[in-house]
């Protein structure tokens, strides 16, 4: 082979490279400037959540008979602990789709069903002091759920 079939067939392969390289950062650019979450090309959602001294989470209370209210806390190594982000969808469901999830999480949770009145879906906003300390700043009941 000649050097200059060589240095040939190596300009090519050189020129694809670079239309490659270029067309790849285009698209990427493209997609992260549309705000397209199209995965796997981006996922830059996970990563720019910006944390402040405030949060604001979801959770349920049990409502016994006698006004006890007790946090309704699904362990991590059980299957319906992964379902807790349905929390913000719960006060929208249907009423007895309502009950079911309610009924799941409560017996997930150790907490007989039947022993509870009501279970209340709070709104808790939390304040992190310059410590590091979280403290409880406000709370709304978002609905009311009988089991």
């Amino acid at each position: 082979m000649s050097t200059t079939t060589f240095d040939a067939a190596e300009s090519a392969q050189r020129r694809v490279a670079r239309r490659v390289t270029v067309g790849t950062v285009v698209v990427l650019l493209l997609v992260a400037l549309s705000g397209l979450e199209a995965w796997p090309l981006t996922s830059f959602r996970l990563f720019s959540t910006v944390r402040t001294g405030t949060s604001v989470g979801l959770q349920l209370q049990a409502v016994g008979p006698d006004g006890t209210r007790t946090p309704v806390r699904v362990p991590a190594n059980q299957v319906m602990s992964t379902t807790t982000h349905q929390f913000a969808h719960l006060a929208h469901a249907r009423p007895e789709v309502q009950r079911a999830k309610v009924r799941a999480w409560l017996s997930t949770a150790g907490i007989d069903p039947a022993a509870v009145t009501e279970v209340e879906l709070v709104r808790t906003t939390r304040s992190t002091d310059p410590t590091g300390v979280s403290h409880v700043v406000g709370s709304e009941v978002v609905t009311v759920v009988r089991p």
